[in-house]
């Protein structure tokens, strides 16, 4: 058993997927046999069996789990999860301000945008009418203590259907607060493409998944062998 990452991996996701096979096929244990080929091992029960492959299954798990290797896969994992978290965050906020510019709707995920006063647009507006498209790009600064809510900025360009552009990078910074419900939405989407699409997501999360199932099993089997011994 080496050190290297895809061994411990490989021996976490050998074992569970034994253990595993061993409970749904219904395998079952010979009273008597043969330890290395020569030491002859008698009264062998299953709840004997099942401690030991409990303790090996805890042993490998914790060698693969504090491995250095694994801690920088988990790292990396988080880091994509939050990476397409702050991408789904900034698109919202920026179709929020496109709808308003375009469809006169109130972001309402934007709790001081009241304060919205930009004078030169309320005269585009004026003399122009409703645009006729906004490209818009936030900049988002999230809070320290939860990245559902904090401050955004914009950089907009509008158009009109006679023809006429605005831009502007703006100053101005608007405190934003999300739902609860987008929240959730949000984070079981990116968790769920993050699993999906990330390589780092097969090496950390398979032999979790796998060691979690086969954990489950051998503390199953070891009830079912106590209550039949």
């Amino acid at each position: 058993m080496d050190d290297l990452p895809d061994k411990l991996r490989r021996n976490v996701v050998v074992l569970s997927a034994a253990i595993v096979a061993i409970t749904v096929f219904h395998l079952s244990f010979r009273p008597t046999g043969t330890l290395l080929g020569f030491a002859e091992v008698g009264r062998v029960t299953p709840l004997k069996v099942w401690l030991v492959l409990s303790a090996v299954l805890l042993y490998m798990f914790l060698r693969y789990w504090f491995y250095e290797g694994t801690d920088q896969e988990r790292a990396l994992l988080a880091q994509e999860f939050q990476g397409r978290r702050y991408a789904a965050i900034k698109r919202h906020l920026e179709r929020s301000l496109e709808r308003h510019l375009v469809h006169k709707r109130a972001p309402a995920c934007l709790t001081n945008f009241d304060d919205f006063a930009d004078e030169q647009l309320t005269g585009c507006f004026a003399d122009r009418g409703p645009a006729m498209r906004a490209d818009v790009v936030a900049s988002v600064e999230a809070d320290q203590h939860s990245p559902w809510q904090g401050k955004v900025g914009y950089a907009l360009e509008l158009q009109w259907p006679s023809g006429n552009h605005y831009r502007t990078s703006g100053g101005q910074r608007f405190d934003f607060r999300l739902t609860r419900y987008f929240a959730v939405w949000t984070a079981l989407r990116c968790a769920l493409r993050t699993a999906t699409y990330s390589k780092s997501a097969v090496d950390v999360l398979v032999p979790i998944a796998l060691a979690c199932v086969a954990a489950t099993m051998c503390v199953y089997q070891l009830v079912i062998a106590g209550i039949q011994q």
